[in-house]
């Protein structure tokens, strides 16, 4: 018998729409992997986004606690009390100013009682 090494030209047509099917057939098994990874990335990224968003409010949430905090602060620095003192004044807070009282008060009353025991 002779072998016949010609290719028949269906059966050459059909193994090139065969090899095409399946080069079509792999890209699309690729890239339906690639969007079920970018899906699931995507909804990773989703979930980090709201967890970063949260974070940025309870940051917000803190800093507007310490504005007011720190405007309350310069509200009551700026209730301290001034005392001339001749070149410029000097602010004491009411604590500073009622010690520098007593101790003026007793400076008086040591001074009145001096002058009390003078003969003159």
């Amino acid at each position: 018998m002779v072998q016949n090494n010609t290719a028949q030209p269906g059966s050459n047509a059909q193994s090139i729409i065969q090899a095409a099917l399946q080069n079509l057939w792999d890209k699309a098994q690729l890239a339906a992997e690639l969007i079920a990874r970018l899906r699931d990335e995507n909804s990773n990224l989703k979930s980090r986004l709201e967890e970063l968003e949260t974070t940025v409010q309870e940051q917000q949430s803190r800093i507007s606690e310490q504005d007011n905090k720190a405007k309350e602060l310069l509200e009551k620095s700026s209730v301290l009390s001034s005392v001339d003192v001749g070149d410029g004044l000097l602010y004491l807070s009411p604590d500073e100013r009622e010690a520098l009282e007593r101790q003026i008060d007793d400076l008086i009353a040591r001074i009145n009682a001096h002058l009390g025991s003078d003969p003159r």
